[in-house]
């Protein structure tokens, strides 16, 4: 987890709740899980299950902010290159399979994924005006979300379609994509 509680208590019952959520996830769609599911694999009460969440998919949703802020972490040291980020937001999915697939598979407004399309636009797109100066600042925006669409899709596809691919050839993959659509 990313976001720890400061409270031990918290630390351990939260870790435990999540790790038996997410071992529900490798064989399980969200809702098939249930709430008593996830009590008895992690050992702590229902009512300490409610505490905390609504439901398996409050859960799920407090795992994808947890998710992003882990992936704000991973993206403080790049620089705005997306041959730089790709590879770092698939090494990323790829130690977060279980947890990312099920984002995709549940995906929500305002969930990772658009966490995730906002911050690199926010964060990036005014590099990207200015690697392409000849293009209109409303074209530069159609790439950004060309590109970007493209590589969470390949990565969506990836993980619920290919994920006996190794992480290292998928990065291969989307670098020549991605290559493909540089201006010449």
């Amino acid at each position: 987890m990313y976001l720890e509680p400061k409270d031990s208590r918290q630390r351990y019952t939260k870790r435990c709740l999540v790790d038996a959520f997410l071992n529900a996830l490798e064989t399980k769609q969200v809702s098939d899980i249930t709430v008593i599911e996830i009590s008895e694999a992690s050992g702590i009460s229902r009512k300490t299950f409610y505490k905390y969440y609504s439901d398996p998919f409050a859960l799920l949703a407090a795992l994808e902010e947890d998710l992003f802020a882990g992936f704000l972490q991973e993206l403080e040291t790049l620089p705005p290159v997306i041959f730089d980020i790709t590879p770092a937001l698939i090494k990323f999915s790829d130690r977060h399979r279980v947890l990312m697939r099920s984002v995709f598979e549940n995906q929500r407004e305002n969930g990772f994924i658009d966490q995730v399309m906002k911050y690199l636009y926010a964060a990036y797109h005014v590099e990207w005006e200015a690697n392409n100066p000849l293009m209109p600042k409303h074209d530069v925006e159609y790439l950004f979300q060309y590109i970007v669409t493209g590589l969470i899709g390949i990565i969506r596809f990836w993980l619920l379609n290919d994920p006996e691919l190794p992480a290292e050839e998928l990065i291969k993959k989307a670098n020549f994509l991605m290559a493909l659509s540089e201006p010449k």
